[in-house]
């Protein structure tokens, strides 16, 4: 986990596995977290970093997600697509 500055930092190619060890370490460190950044320039492996990041929106609406924060969007590997995730 790359948490500097009360910003963590994803590497959009976690895989799942990750993803399941960030979850937890996400938990530990809720409070401290005011944004959360996604590095995706190499595209994203696993669609299970979607579904953390709307989690972590949902149930603490006040961290930062600018990932989410566009409507549409460019990832390589996968292409255009819409993250019109509201709520």
């Amino acid at each position: 986990m790359n948490l500097r500055d009360d910003i963590l930092t994803i590497n959009g190619k976690t895989d799942n596995k990750e993803l399941s060890a960030l979850a937890k370490e996400i938990l530990e460190h809720i409070d401290t977290i005011k944004e959360i950044v996604v590095s995706y320039e190499d595209g994203i492996e696993s669609s299970a970093l979607f579904s953390l990041l709307y989690s972590i929106r949902k149930t603490n609406p006040d961290i930062n997600i600018p990932f989410l924060a566009e409507v549409v969007k460019h990832i390589n590997g996968i292409g255009s697509m819409s993250l019109d995730i509201r709520g």
